[in-house]
C-alpha cells in the first residue's frame, strides 16, 4: 500500500537512487472534463476533471495504450524518471497514459472543487478507476488496454482494474500494491490521518504538519537497515526535503486519498470473499513486491497472486516500499518483458 504515504517526489527519487539527471521533462499535462461523476456512495461530483500526461503515440487502431495511475502523494509528472532511464514501459511502442488519481490536486480534488469537500470524504480507489475508464472510453476513444501498471496506490488501482473491468486489460503489473489493506498498514494510515485532524484542531500551521507527516512516513517507507545506513543527518535532510515537496499539496487532498487507501479492499463488492474477486481476473498479472516493505505489507498480494496464478517478482531491498527506485533496472526489465510479449 503505498497505501500510505509515499513520498516520491523528485527529491525522494534522487535520495533513493543517489543519481543525477533524472528530472526528465514530462509531457505537458492535459485536463479533460467528464461532466458529473457519480461516486460509489451515490454522491455526485460536479464538473469532474481528470488530468493526464501522454508518452508516445496512439496507433490508428487505438489498441497500443498502457495506463499508469499515480501513487499516494504522487502526480503524473513524477513518473518521468521511471519512463526515461531503465523505463518500465517502452514508450516508443506503447502509448503510455499517466493519469492523475482523483484528489491529487490536478484531477478533481477538494482543493479545486469548491463545496465538494463532503463528497471526497468517502472517495474510493474504485472511484479513481471509474474516472479513468470514462477518460479512456468517452474522451480518448480507447476501449482496450495493453496493460495497467501502478506503484503503491497505483498498484491498488491496477488490481481494481483487473477485477472491475476483466476484459478491458490484457496485462496488469501492481508494484508494491495490495488487493486488501492489512491491519498494520491500516494502523499506519490511520496514524497519519489522525495527525492531520489533530494538528488542524490544535492550529498547527500546514508547514509544520507536513514536517510531522514526512517524519512519520519515513518510518514506514524504508527499512531500519536502509535508514541506519544513511545515518541520522542524511535522513533528517531527506525528511526536510520531502516536507518541502509536500507543501505543494493541499492537506485536504492528501487526507482524502489516505482515507480511500485505508478502506481499500477489492473484494468489498463480493461480500469480502477474495476468491470471488479473484475469479473475475482475466488479465495476465505480474505481481512485484518486497517482503521488506513496511508501507504495504505483501502478504495479501502474494496470496492473491497464488489465487490468480500470477507471475511474481519478489525484490529484496533495504529500500523497502520504494524498492522500485533502488532496483529500477531489474523491475524495469521484468515489466517491459512482461507487457511486451
Amino acid at each position: 500500500m503505498k497505501p500510505t504515504a509515499i513520498i516520491i517526489a523528485a527529491q525522494l527519487v534522487s535520495m533513493v537512487l543517489g543519481a543525477t539527471g533524472l528530472a526528465q521533462t514530462a509531457p505537458s499535462v492535459r485536463v479533460v472534463s467528464l461532466g458529473d461523476c457519480r461516486l460509489s456512495t451515490g454522491s455526485m461530483l460536479p464538473n469532474c476533471r481528470v488530468a493526464y500526461r501522454a508518452y508516445g503515440r496512439l496507433n490508428a487502431a487505438h489498441d497500443n495504450a498502457v495506463l499508469i495511475p499515480t501513487w499516494l502523494l504522487g502526480r503524473s509528472e513524477d513518473w518521468a524518471p521511471l519512463l526515461n532511464i531503465d523505463p518500465l514501459v517502452d514508450t516508443t511502442r506503447f502509448y503510455t497514459i499517466v493519469v492523475d488519481a482523483l484528489s491529487d490536486g490536478l484531477s478533481s480534488s477538494p482543493s479545486n472543487t469548491p463545496g465538494a469537500g463532503a463528497v471526497f470524504r468517502d472517495l474510493t480507489v474504485g472511484d479513481m478507476v471509474e474516472s479513468q475508464y470514462r477518460l479512456l472510453t468517452e474522451r480518448l476513444g480507447i476501449h482496450h488496454l495493453q496493460a495497467v501498471i501502478g506503484f503503491s496506490m497505483g498498484g491498488m488501482q491496477a488490481i481494481e482494474w483487473a477485477v472491475r473491468y476483466p476484459s478491458f486489460v490484457d496485462r496488469i503489473v501492481p508494484i508494491a500494491g495490495t488487493p486488501r489493506v492489512g491491519a498494520f498498514n491500516r494502523l499506519a494510515l490511520s496514524a497519519m490521518l489522525d495527525e492531520i485532524v489533530a494538528g488542524r484542531r490544535a492550529g498547527i500551521p500546514p508547514d509544520s504538519l507536513w514536517s510531522h507527516l514526512a517524519r512519520t512516513e519515513m518510518l514506514f517507507i524504508m527499512t531500519p537497515i536502509g535508514l541506519n545506513a544513511r545515518g541520522a543527518d542524511s535522513v533528517a535532510r531527506d525528511i526536510a526535503a520531502n516536507a518541502r515537496t509536500y507543501r505543494a499539496w493541499d492537506l485536504n487532498d492528501y487526507a482524502a486519498q489516505i482515507a480511500a487507501l485505508r478502506r481499500y479492499d477489492v473484494a468489498l463488492d463480493y461480500g469480502g470473499d477474495m476468491h470471488r474477486a479473484a475469479s473475475r481476473v482475466r488479465a495476465r498479472v505480474l505481481a512485484v513486491y518486497s517482503w521488506d516493505d513496511h508501507m504495504v505489507t505483501p502478504d495479501s498480494m502474494a496470496e492473491f497472486a497464488r489465487m490468480i496464478s500470477a507471475d511474481t517478482l519478489s525484490v529484496a531491498s533495504s529500500c523497502g516500499h520504494v524498492m522500485v527506485f533502488c532496483e529500477q533496472k531489474r523491475v524495469g526489465a521484468a515489466t517491459r518483458a512482461f507487457i511486451g510479449r
